[in-house]
């Protein structure tokens, strides 16, 4: 049946809406009258009918009525319409796709020509694709006679193509596009995903998630599918733009401050992999392009180590965001998990504002309907304390889900398991974890996973699989939306319901493996806790606290590191010293908004794990983390060996971490005495034992 661009464009307004949508609102999406809507309706109709659905009209307007099933028909077959009639929109995005690749100018006949439309048309386009173009510093050159033209250095041409394709290519879309579906539902026409995929080879595309599923096998930590699939993106477009001759061109001293980083090595083994695998030689400047987004991805399930300058003033900030968040909202908000997934996405977050990096959120519009109060509340707090940064509304939405899977968590539990797919990252992930938790209280065990990992063994091993993105070859799994509607709570329901009927024996479960490997576990957890507290009684044995003489710091820090080799604390005086001088020079020490500074070390002549106190009895100004001069009054030393397991640099995070969570331990730590400071840490440190196998036996 034909319909025209108007009448596709109505038709998916209502059916991704769940709720009634007024005309007049309709009318302003779409930039028409009101009239010109009432005029199509008849044709929507009599559309609707063809998919056995009907145009629901009541006081507040329209809405789609029908199953989800008959609802997904009409998307899907919305998304396959192959006509060249393209909204104003879509005509944007060829555009931009257009202009962005072609590094040349372009006459306007020649793109009026190419979308079937006017001169007029196209320069009216023109006017919005150039104030898009300006939120990443790209100028849009016009002179008549010469035609229209990008400009702008390469790197950012690259950071826009993938952010236009990122927001039209969700994580669902690309899978099924790899996946070779011809029935790829995308918020654009599948026409216009042709013609904005058609600089990308899909064959290359391919090859490259090849080489990066490879690559992600020594990670070891999963990466978000959003930033998955941006890193796919990524990449494949350095690809096509070296092929094209488009080589990106960093300053020296930019690439040597990025080789230093540790997502530099990662991005030195992926381009060796993509080197063989491709036959193709990469740049040194383009190692460092993909460290740039390395630094910028979202990783699930890290933990940060806050033993850096930046990462420790950056805790401060999420510490005193939670706080804002939390008093605002009159409610608790200690919770480790929340501060942890803060920290882990404010990090990149940071990185990517700074470089001018966008982010895509496919689930914005829906959390600020949603969770208005909550975001109203989150992007005041983000604004105060992160002041000087223009947080993007994408990132606040992100930082909504953590709070709200706080919120929303329930602890009352059950026996039965759960496996949710969610693509936008483990923040929505644990917010619809959460959402679950709270209708079905017996879920006992909620596992997450990427849509890209799973295998079918892992699918059947749960009581329940649900995911908010199709699966292809999969069966017996709940589709759902992130935010769970009642009729996805329903069905559910009814599963769950079906489950405890039946009389469930004998199973082994991909779960059960990752439980029952159990008596290993739990030995090695016996381990764990037996090095952690060796290491803090070590470090409470060693720990001092003494005023220093009135030395310039250099000479107390030279007594002091010869005062700890005596002690076989470390094995020279002189290298852990340099080293500690070194890292001041890489960024100020003192820590914003105190009278303290941290001066801290990881080093191969290390020991064995120290912390201790001094006062200096000449305050004196050193820089701080933000490079402001400060005047210290006390200083912490915390050194730690080079080689550490992970539960050791956990500890060592975890104390100077400790040391800003709250304005209670800030002035202990700044007019404390001894003897108070001692008991303190000793306290925290039986907390944080205690946490430790809390989580253990809980889960």
């Amino acid at each position: 049946m034909y319909m025209s661009a108007r009448e596709r464009s109505i038709l998916m307004l209502l059916v991704r809406e769940e709720k009634s949508i007024s005309i007049a609102m309709m009318a302003k999406e779409l930039e028409v009258s009101t009239r010109t809507i009432q005029r199509d309706l008849k044709g929507i109709e009599d559309i609707l009918s063809e998919f056995h659905l009907l145009l629901k009209k009541d006081g507040k307007g329209l809405a789609i009525e029908g199953t989800l099933e008959e609802r997904m028909n009409l998307m899907s077959y919305l998304g396959s319409l192959e006509h060249e009639e393209y909204t104003p929109e879509e005509r944007q995005i060829v555009l931009l796709s257009h202009l962005l690749h072609v590094r040349e100018p372009i006459k306007l006949y020649a793109l009026a020509n190419e979308l079937n439309v006017t001169v007029a048309t196209i320069s009216n386009d023109l006017s919005k694709v150039e104030n898009w173009l300006k939120s990443f510093q790209l100028r849009l050159i016009k002179k008549r006679g010469y035609g229209v033209e990008v400009q702008g250095e390469e790197v950012v041409i690259r950071r826009a193509l993938s952010k236009l394709i990122s927001e039209n290519l969700n994580e669902d879309y690309f899978y099924q596009l790899l996946s070779g579906d011809d029935k790829v539902q995308s918020p654009i026409s599948k026409v216009v995903l042709k013609r904005l995929m058609h600089y990308v080879d899909i064959e290359t595309i391919k090859n490259v998630k090849m080489t990066i599923d490879q690559w992600r096998l020594e990670l070891t930590d999963g990466m978000a599918d959003s930033s998955y699939v941006a890193l796919v993106v990524h990449v494949t477009l350095a690809l096509e733009r070296i092929k094209e001759g488009e080589r990106i061109e960093l300053k020296g001293e930019y690439l040597s401050s990025l080789q230093v980083e540790k997502e530099y090595r990662l991005a030195q083994k992926l381009a060796f992999y993509l080197e063989e695998q491709l036959q193709i030689e990469i740049p040194e400047e383009e190692i460092g392009y993909i460290t740039m987004h390395l630094r910028g991805v979202k990783w699930m399930g890290q933990k940060e180590e806050v033993l850096e300058g930046s990462d420790l003033q950056l805790a401060v900030k999420v510490k005193q965001l939670i706080q804002a968040v939390a008093k605002s909202l009159q409610v608790s908000l200690q919770e480790e998990a929340l501060y942890q997934g803060l920290l882990s996405h404010m990090k990149p977050a940071i990185y990517r504002i700074r470089n001018k990096m966008k982010i895509h959120n496919p689930l914005l519009d829906r959390i600020k309907d949603d969770y208005d109060e909550l975001f109203r509340v989150v992007k005041k707090a983000t604004d105060e304390v992160f002041q000087g940064w223009a947080i993007p509304d994408e990132e606040i939405g992100f930082l909504v889900m953590h709070f709200g899977s706080v919120i929303e968590l329930r602890t009352n539990k059950s026996e039965l398991s759960a496996l949710v797919i969610c693509s936008s990252g483990i923040g929505s992930s644990k917010l619809l974890a959460s959402r679950l938790n709270k209708e079905f209280p017996e879920i006992t065990l909620m596992d997450n996973a990427s849509m890209f990992d799973l295998d079918e063994n892992m699918v059947k091993s749960y009581d329940l699989v649900i995911s908010t993105v199709p699966l292809q070859g999969f069966e017996g799994y709940i589709y759902v939306r992130p935010y769970l509607a009642k009729d996805e709570v329903r069905q559910i329901r009814d599963h769950l319901n079906a489950l405890v009927q039946r009389n469930k024996t004998g199973r082994e479960s991909y779960r059960n493996l990752h439980h029952v490997k159990g008596k290993t576990i739990d030995r090695l957890f016996f381990q764990v806790i037996g090095e952690v507290n060796g290491d803090i009684q070590t470090i409470l044995a060693e720990l001092e606290f003494k005023v220093l003489p009135a030395h310039t710091l250099e000479d107390n820090l030279l007594a002091l590191c010869s005062d700890y080799e005596q002690r076989g604390v470390v094995e020279s005086a002189h290298d852990v010293l340099e080293a500690l001088i070194q890292r001041e020079k890489l960024g100020g020490l003192a820590i914003p908004e105190t009278s303290l500074a941290l001066f801290h070390t990881r080093h191969p002549k290390i020991i064995k794990p120290l912390f201790s106190i001094y006062e200096l009895k000449d305050p004196l100004y050193r820089r701080g983390m933000d490079n402001q001069s400060m005047l210290v009054k006390r200083i912490f030393i915390l050194l730690a060996p080079e080689q550490m397991n992970d539960s050791q640099l956990a500890l060592m995070s975890f104390i100077s971490a400790q040391i800003i969570e709250s304005e209670h331990s800030i002035k202990l730590y700044e007019k404390g005495q001894e003897t108070e400071i001692k008991n303190y840490l000793a306290n925290q440190f039986k907390n944080y034992l205690q946490d430790i196998i809390n989580k253990e036996w809980t889960t």
